[in-house]
């Protein structure tokens, strides 16, 4: 947990400084955008993405040798009935637990609160569509009020407040919004609202959101420059600003500053602008290789091509080295067995819900010792649930590299089972 909210944060960083850097004050303003809803997202799972191995570093490939299974004496970890103290890691798990909820149920009133004001605009005003006159998309849906409502759209609803308001200005206005309707932008915002939910925690993510709010804006801005004239819009623009007249021209989500939205309009778009987010690509190629998970990779023969089905061991027995061919050293834990299980009883913690429903008993897990000492393909064989069998996985698989073994002198992949005895004292 703390692992992925740390590299999803450099993530989501160093894409953030990237678009800045590159293309937010280029007019490529769907390229933009599509950079923002790309990266907003790759930055929350990029942890959690498989990753090939294209250079053999995750190969689990036997040329000459053959893999070996060994089956360690039984590690017990014991926890009396009593609670222990909370960890770190429940702290965080929880707090992150609650910002979660919390910001879900946050835009779900916001978008539930919306929707019942349409609802009751809707039946208030009556709606009008496009075969009443009026330049809007099909689909959509325009309400026009009799105050000073500001204009907004919410997925295929418009509604514009006509007080004040002279024809060539609500063509304008409808041109505005009707954009945000075609091209989904309710959705997209509200799929970035999600994602950010989920990474609440990062400060980048919820910049990426605002950025998404401003292309959109600039977006808008465009098509209502091709469909009224630059002249009409500005006009239109500046009573915003000073506050003469109509209110702000915008979607429902948030207002875009109006000098950055004028300087946008009177930007022309650079020759190599498109480019430029081509720069994304190393960085991204850079986060996959630091942070995603590796492929799991099967034991291959490579003499047959063919894959060689693990090993398994219902009641495991201890290693008898008179088994194993002549030459075979099998691997070790740095410092030796007793240093193994120390590890273990150090850093297995009885869990929570086991203690609470009396649950004991042995896990076998099950995992591989690589040629180069990496612990891979880590699985219970054998568990006994309420928690134990992800938390004897879970240590597993953050044990520091092995020995490797060696077969006449050639290093070989090694399968292991360490059965984890949960006893409640």
């Amino acid at each position: 947990m703390i692992r992925w909210m740390l590299f999803s944060t450099l993530a989501a960083g160093l894409l953030y400084g990237l678009y800045t850097l590159t293309l937010r004050r280029d007019r490529w303003l769907q390229l933009n955008l599509w950079y923002l809803l790309v990266a907003l997202p790759f930055s929350i799972l990029v942890p959690h993405l498989p990753i090939p191995d294209f250079f053999g570093a995750a190969s689990l490939s036997v040329a000459s040798a053959e893999n070996f299974l060994v089956t360690l004496a039984p590690v017990e970890i014991s926890a009396s009935s009593a609670p222990q103290a909370l960890r770190l890691m429940d702290v965080v798990l929880n707090t992150y637990l609650i910002g979660l909820a919390v910001c879900f149920a946050w835009l779900v009133f916001q978008m539930v609160a919306q929707a019942m004001i349409v609802v009751r605009l809707r039946r208030k005003h009556g709606v009008y569509g496009e075969g009443d006159g009026f330049d809007i998309p099909r689909r959509a849906s325009l309400i026009l009020t009799d105050d000073d409502t500001a204009p907004y759209s919410f997925f295929n609803q418009i509604v514009v407040g006509t007080r004040g308001l002279s024809d060539e200005e609500l063509r304008c206005i409808l041109a505005h919004e009707s954009h945000h309707v075609r091209q989904n932008h309710s959705i997209d915002l509200l799929f970035a609202r999600m994602l950010c939910c989920m990474a609440w925690f990062n400060p980048f993510v919820w910049l990426m959101l605002r950025e998404i709010r401003a292309v959109q804006e600039f977006q808008a801005d465009a098509a209502s420059l091709g469909a009224c004239g630059r002249e009409d819009y500005l006009h239109l623009l500046y009573r915003q600003v000073t506050g003469t007249g109509y209110g702000h021209i915008t979607n429902n989500f948030q207002s875009i500053n109006i000098k950055k939205r004028i300087v946008m309009m009177n930007t022309k778009k650079s020759r190599f602008g498109a480019w430029k987010a081509l720069a994304a690509l190393p960085v991204a190629a850079l986060l996959m290789m630091v942070g995603c998970k590796p492929a799991t990779s099967e034991i291959v023969d490579s003499e047959k091509q063919a894959v060689v089905e693990p090993q398994a061991t219902v009641e495991p027995e201890l290693f008898d080295p008179q088994t194993a061919p002549e030459g075979f050293i099998p691997p070790e834990y740095p410092d030796g067995e007793k240093a193994l299980y120390k590890y273990l009883a150090e850093n297995i913690h009885y869990p929570e819900q086991a203690k609470a429903d009396g649950i004991e008993g042995k896990v076998f897990v099950r995992f591989i010792v690589r040629d180069n000492g990496d612990i891979v393909n880590v699985e219970v064989e054998r568990g006994i649930g309420g928690g134990c069998d992800e938390e004897a996985m879970r240590v597993i698989k953050s044990m520091p590299k092995w020995i490797p073994a060696t077969s006449e002198g050639k290093v070989v992949n090694v399968q292991y089972v360490i059965p984890i005895n949960f006893k409640l004292q």
